[in-house]
């Protein structure tokens, strides 16, 4: 405004520079308007960012919870397999240990006459 009525070819009508200072103040009102309503959408676009992030985080925790009994059952097969497996190898373990007791205890009783001998021979 100011501009324009310094120009001394240009000299302005008192009503063209009210309507430029009217449109002007309409162009300030709008800007700041739209500033308000940027600052408001951008504040609702945080506040749905975090509740979707809310609602994921409670979907992913369900998702866990419902896999954990899948999970738990799939640990207590592992775990009962392995006893399984330890179970077999007491198994063999237990006869292989029976098998050579009876071994020994075939050898035992060859050797016991002998050894009932030797203990009488040497007494005498």
């Amino acid at each position: 405004v100011l501009r324009l009525t310094s120009h001394l070819l240009l000299h302005p009508s008192p009503a063209q520079l009210a309507t430029q200072a009217e449109t002007i103040a309409d162009l300030t009102f709008q800007r700041n308007m739209l500033l308000v309503e940027r600052a408001e959408d951008h504040a609702r676009f945080k506040a749905e960012r975090d509740c979707w992030s809310r609602s994921a985080d409670v979907l992913l925790a369900k998702a866990r919870v419902a896999q954990e009994p899948i999970v738990k059952e799939q640990e207590m097969q592992r775990y009962i397999s392995r006893l399984e497996d330890d179970i077999k190898a007491y198994r063999r373990r237990l006869s292989d240990t029976q098998t050579r007791m009876s071994s020994l205890e075939g050898e035992l009783s060859r050797i016991r006459p002998l050894l009932t001998m030797q203990a009488t021979v040497l007494r005498d």
